[in-house]
């Protein structure tokens, strides 16, 4: 290893001639055509900044209401009573009246008439509830 001592003097580096004046001259030269230029920056460029800052807003928005239902307890909706069957039916079924009944039911099944049913139609039902065909050919 080398002491103090052994070490040079000087400065080992060295300016090329001429630099400093060049060095002026070349950069002046690489933008001269670029003084002119108007750079346009798209919708999407000038928007960026602020659609991303909108989305890190909606990000936090869902994550804090998923994570305000899911750890904390006891969180349900007001207004929806929870009823056993027994209370149900003492407190609503008496509630029913005839008339709701009446409103809610199809019209075709309170009518008095009897649907027309043709005889091969009962015929080919009580087939598939294994009747025996001379048995039906008896009652008919």
């Amino acid at each position: 290893m080398k002491t103090l001592n052994e070490i040079p003097r000087g400065n080992p580096f060295k300016v090329p001639e001429n630099y400093f004046e060049e060095a002026n001259r070349r950069i002046i030269a690489s933008t001269a055509g670029t003084a002119n230029k108007i750079v346009k920056t798209g919708l999407y460029r000038r928007l960026r900044p602020y659609l991303l800052a909108a989305a890190s807003v909606a990000l936090l928005a869902v994550l804090s209401y998923t994570a305000a239902k899911i750890f904390i307890p006891g969180t349900r909706k007001p207004g929806i009573p929870e009823l056993s069957v027994e209370e149900f039916s003492s407190s609503y079924i008496d509630d029913i009246d005839i008339r709701t009944l009446e409103n809610s039911t199809d019209p075709a099944a309170l009518s008095d008439e009897i649907p027309a049913i043709s005889k091969p139609e009962i015929i080919d039902y009580l087939l598939l509830e294994n009747i025996d065909l001379n048995d039906i050919y008896e009652l008919l």
